[in-house]
């Protein structure tokens, strides 16, 4: 399978909402892996945020270099800078195309998406930092925030 599908899917499902933040993105990824595919499409290590995937940063780098992503830049009330990050026409045309292949090329486990973009996606940041740190605290140990980690948090 083409790595680079999972980000794309991910975008489309739950009506093309977007996604805000690259951490935001970069979890999401992961508890899709986590909870809903049968193989680990992108290898994460623990990083200051939490999972972090190099692969993923630089294919996401690499899907809004060619046009399949968009990433608006935006500045939030408090003076942050924020990313977010939404599906193009090329890349809803590639997705498109990319259904017709065979299984292996387009596990059927990436239609099913929907329920964990809508719940984590509209989850504050911090929630879901709290969720993959209790859930995952293997991945909380690089971690620089102070969020508890372990199901008994």
């Amino acid at each position: 399978m083409n790595s680079k599908l999972l980000p794309l899917v991910l975008l489309e499902a739950d009506g093309g909402e977007p996604i805000e933040g690259i951490t935001r993105y970069m979890k999401l990824v992961f508890l899709a892996q986590k909870e809903h595919l049968d193989r680990e499409i992108y290898e994460y290590n623990p990083g200051q945020y939490g999972p972090f995937s190099k692969d993923l940063y630089d294919d996401i780098d690499k899907l809004e270099e060619e046009g399949f992503i968009e990433r608006i830049d935006q500045t939030t009330a408090k003076g942050n800078d924020k990313q977010v990050y939404r599906l193009t026409e090329k890349g809803e045309r590639t997705l498109k195309q990319a259904r017709v292949l065979p299984e292996d090329a387009f596990p059927e486990g990436l239609e099913n998406l929907k329920d964990l973009k809508e719940e984590y996606n509209s989850m504050d940041l911090w929630d879901l930092l709290e969720y993959v740190y209790a859930e995952y605290p293997g991945m909380a140990e690089n971690s620089v925030l102070d969020i508890p980690v372990g199901k008994a948090a």
